[in-house]
């Protein structure tokens, strides 16, 4: 279902300028759309078209299939659909409080004041700013100040957010604290549009990118053919990501010869398919070893180690191959890194489980609703294992249990890939982010030689 579109759309600004030239434009519902270009192609002015602030010439926008209405109905069944988080957070901050500056959107709905303060204190939880609800927003740094003005859109219970470069100006931590609180938001099932310079955090999170340019759409599609597409990358004074320029040079080496990978995974799959051993690897020793010497090659929990030709490799790690073997380049203990050299065989670790620990959603009781001793006991299970928490209500169980925390950014990739490398994954996720995980783990098994197992536990 489209749940915003807009067709043949133009604009002009009162000086002649004409910053939308026959834009056509839809947005499924539940989905992540990204909007790119460089300044002045026309991104911020389609976006004050989406929630009615401005009124095109030509051309007609559509929510949910009806026609926009200027009327007063109208723009008050616009404007409480698509919620608008603003790209300098001071131009949106203006009460005294950051408790009074999330309430001015549903107080001006007139929700009742048992409603409002409702929705305050959900939203204030869902961004972590409980702490920071009394202070003035203008004593706020600029990540937290990001976080209140997408916590007053929240508390509007939009369904569509619309985010004018969200992560400009932000440190990486801020970044992927922001990127995190609308993963979730969408996991919930609101729709996500943005605009970004960051043309990584397009091709990682995007369902669908438009290009603009010059005021009209270069091109639209989702990331890989978006940036398969050099020629037009180029002409609109973007770059391509950065998997994809390294994947450029290994392809130019003969090292790669398959489709531009847009995230980690898809790169490891891009440089690994071709060869069942790399020639030289590091490796840790498992016993004294000579320079020269030929060693067998095992794999244990991800980590490459030599084993003696004579030893019965596989009693360390049952079903691990281990017919390949190399020759030591240098005389080394037991335990140090080694590195090895003239590998022949082939070598394929077990691939770990990722268990998944669903987490309550904040308004279904958040962390207050966990059995900490019941979290306890999941993560004392035997074997070694890396941890991972999606959405905020994850975060502050794990920091609630002093568990600490592998993975924050990326998670379900990062989970892959332990996961592939012979690690089991405990994977903590809140709400709708369980199917996430669930999703890409399947897709990843459809599309790749190993098979991961993944369980949902209770």
């Amino acid at each position: 279902m489209k749940i915003i579109e807009a067709q043949n759309l133009v604009y002009k600004y009162p000086d002649g300028t004409k910053a939308l030239d026959d834009i056509d434009f839809s947005v499924d519902k539940g989905s992540i759309t990204a909007i790119m270009g460089q300044n002045g192609a026309g991104k911020s002015t389609l976006f004050l078209h989406l929630n009615a602030t401005l009124r095109p010439i030509q051309g007609t926008l559509y929510l949910k299939g009806e026609a926009f209405a200027y009327d007063k109905k109208g723009l008050h069944n616009i404007r409480r659909t698509v919620g608008m988080v603003f790209q300098n957070p001071n131009d949106q901050l203006l009460a005294p409080t950051v408790r009074q500056d999330i309430a001015f959107g549903p107080k001006n709905l007139k929700l009742p004041d048992p409603e409002i303060k409702q929705r305050v204190n959900e939203a204030l939880r869902l961004v972590g700013m409980e702490a920071y609800a009394d202070k003035p927003p203008h004593f706020l740094s600029g990540g937290q100040k990001k976080r209140v003005a997408i916590a007053g859109v929240i508390a509007m219970k939009p369904e569509i957010i619309v985010l004018d470069e969200p992560t400009a100006g932000l440190d990486p931590q801020g970044c992927s604290e922001i990127i995190d609180i609308l993963d979730e938001l969408n996991a919930e099932g609101k729709t996500i549009i943005f605009s970004t310079h960051d043309v990584d955090l397009a091709a990682k999170w995007a369902d669908s990118i438009y290009v603009l340019h010059e005021g009209r759409i270069k091109r639209q599609g989702v990331p890989s053919q978006i940036f398969a597409d050099h020629a037009m990358i180029s002409q609109t004074g973007l770059r391509l990501p950065a998997f994809v320029q390294t994947f450029r040079e290994l392809k130019l080496r003969g090292i790669s010869g398959s489709d531009s990978p847009l995230t980690m995974l898809n790169f490891v799959e891009s440089v690994s398919k071709p060869f069942d051993v790399l020639k030289v690897r590091c490796a840790i020793a498992g016993t004294d070893v000579h320079s020269g010497e030929t060693v067998g090659m095992v794999m244990k929990n991800g980590t490459l180690y030599t084993k003696r030709i004579e030893t019965d490799m596989n009693t360390d790690n049952p079903g691990t191959s281990t017919t390949a073997m190399g020759k030591v380049m240098h005389d080394a203990r037991a335990g140090e890194d080694i590195v090895v050299s003239e590998m022949t065989g082939t070598l394929t670790s077990n691939t770990g489980d990722i268990h998944i620990v669903p987490i309550p959603r904040i308004i279904e009781g958040g962390s207050r609703a966990v059995d900490l001793e019941a979290i306890h006991a999941i993560i004392s299970t035997p074997g070694p294992k890396k941890i991972g928490a999606m959405g905020t209500s994850a975060k502050v169980v794990v920091r609630k249990a002093g568990i600490k925390c592998d993975f924050e950014v990326d998670v379900i990739q990062s989970s892959i890939l332990a996961a592939l490398r012979g690690q089991n994954v405990v994977v903590f996720a809140t709400g709708g982010m369980v199917d996430r995980v669930i999703q890409k783990i399947e897709c990843n098994n459809k599309q790749g030689g190993q098979q991961i197992k993944y369980s949902s536990l209770p």
